[in-house]
């Protein structure tokens, strides 16, 4: 999207991000606070660990978490998921809020990253920001607990792929995996043992949904969170991605969940990329609509950076 240039750094403080939507300050580490100043609204430079610009980046569904959060609608005595944490731009400031609007008994937030680069980061910034309901776990999440193949010796931004995915892919990939990437062992969110108190389930695993959903199957029948997904393709109205046709047939035919809300606005520098929240129920669609309705049925895609993003009326 055009809207990602600028230096969006000067609109906040050097030693402290402040969130608009959770409407929490974060103090950051001082190697996040010392770090090059952010210049260019690329991924690249966003990903050497910048959590300035991450306070208004998907800034409409940090409005959208932030205002069910508040209405009750999720849960904040319960637990949330938040897969691909990078260094916790989302997981951080959910966990505060959920401190600040329980404070006797707030919900934990599980924080799952494969880069042990970006967890020891958020963990950092859990500790500086004495944040108590936050847990950070490295790991792959998938259908088993078995190996995954990642194609590159980065664990940042890349697709992973299961060994049946690899054995009955392509030729060409099989010939490249054998000569690149490495395999990691991956964990299951039903191995996490939640059982039944988990509010939301936000995944963002570049790709792999599908499988991760398939091995969360026994948590979110006993749980029936909110779940939050991203894809890469636009539904016009019915995905033609493989993936996202398994994460449509999982969570609506298997699971039972009310078809999902497109959430308009862009996600990273992907124009087609968007976020999806889906229902656990009829009445659940109808109260969280009642509080976040208007955010949902906006005309014009929010750009993945938004300075500023009024509320319409």
């Amino acid at each position: 999207p055009e809207n990602l240039h600028g230096n969006l750094i000067t609109e906040h403080g050097k030693y402290r991000i402040h969130f608009p939507e959770e409407n929490i300050d974060l103090n950051l580490t001082g190697r996040l606070a010392n770090l090059e100043e952010f210049i260019r609204g690329d991924e690249e430079v966003l990903d050497t660990g910048h959590l300035h610009p991450r306070a208004i980046t998907e800034r409409l569904l940090r409005r959208i978490v932030a205002k069910l959060l508040r209405a009750g609608v999720l849960d904040p005595s319960k637990n949330i998921i938040n897969t691909g944490s990078w260094i916790g731009d989302n997981a951080l400031p959910w966990a505060l809020m959920m401190e600040t609007l329980r404070p006797n008994n707030p919900g934990k937030v599980i924080a799952i990253d494969p880069s042990e680069n970006f967890i020891k980061d958020m963990v950092d910034l859990a500790n500086v920001n004495s944040i108590g309901n936050m847990c950070a776990q490295i790991g792959i999440l998938s259908s088993n607990m078995t190996q995954v193949h990642l194609p590159s010796d980065s664990t940042e931004h890349i697709k992973v792929y299961n060994e049946q995915q690899v054995v009955n892919g392509p030729a060409k990939r099989r010939v490249r995996f054998q000569r690149m990437g490495t395999w990691k062992n991956a964990i299951t969110v039903d191995s996490l043992n939640l059982q039944s108190s988990l509010s939301l389930l936000h995944i963002d695993v570049e790709g792999h949904e599908g499988e991760l959903l398939e091995g969360a199957r026994a948590t979110i029948q006993s749980s029936r969170p909110i779940i939050i997904t991203e894809g890469y393709n636009v539904w016009d109205p019915i995905p033609v991605d493989e993936n996202d046709k398994h994460v449509l047939a999982t969570l609506t035919k298997q699971l039972h969940y009310v078809s999902g809300d497109t959430i308009p606005e862009y996600c990273g520098a992907k124009k087609n990329a968007r976020n999806r929240i889906w229902w656990p129920d009829v009445e659940t669609r109808d109260a969280a609509m009642a509080v976040v309705g208007k955010d949902l049925e906006r005309k014009e895609l929010v750009p993945w950076i938004a300075v500023d993003l009024p509320e319409l009326g």
